[in-house]
């Protein structure tokens, strides 16, 4: 008898360690789940933003820049104003407005008879230099303005006779003044803006 009671507690035993697995089994989901894997994030990196830089600020005369009295501007409106002049000097030692630190590059002085003549003087400076002395022009008697044609700034002075007047075109680096007496020379200082920036 022993052995079968001995028996009868193994085959309890088993029984209850095989229900309570099965009862663990049958009160969880059926379906398995995954436990969440942490996903990595992923690092985003924003390029360093490039430092802020200076405009830079030309100081090179255009390409086109005239180096000679004789081939300003076109030939026919050349001719109409200045065709019966005779050139007389670079235009050096003429004190007239022009920027700080200003270099002349060309000087045109033609003249006839007493009283009738014309003064082209080309300069460059630094375009800062250029914009402050365009600025300071109306402070002059001056009268300005922007040049629908070529983009310059326009000042004017009228003198006492007529077509004597002093005139300047100054953009980017370079600066233009022009004289003339008892001669109109609006058409050529035009002209000779066209030539030197299109």
């Amino acid at each position: 008898m022993t052995r079968t009671r001995s028996s009868t507690v193994s085959a309890l035993v088993l029984a209850a360690v095989l229900a309570a697995g099965l009862s663990a089994c049958a009160g969880g989901s059926t379906t398995p789940t995954a436990s969440p894997t942490p996903t990595p994030t992923p690092t985003q990196t924003t390029p360093p933003a490039p430092e802020p830089t200076e405009p830079s600020t030309p100081t090179a005369a255009p390409a086109n820049l005239p180096t000679d009295c004789s081939t300003l501007g076109t030939e026919s409106v050349r001719q109409e104003a200045i065709g019966d002049l005779t050139l007389q000097s670079d235009g050096t030692g003429f004190v007239r407005p022009v920027p700080d630190g200003a270099t002349l590059v060309l000087g045109c002085d033609w003249i006839v008879g007493d009283s009738t003549g014309m003064l082209l003087l080309i300069s460059t400076a630094s375009a800062d230099a250029v914009t402050a002395a365009a600025g300071s022009m109306p402070d002059q008697g001056y009268t300005c303005g922007v040049s629908d044609d070529f983009g310059a700034t326009y000042c004017y002075l009228e003198g006492d006779a007529p077509d004597t007047e002093e005139a300047i075109l100054a953009r980017d680096d370079v600066w233009i003044y022009m004289s003339t007496s008892n001669r109109n020379g609006r058409a050529f200082l035009s002209d000779i803006a066209t030539q030197i920036w299109g």
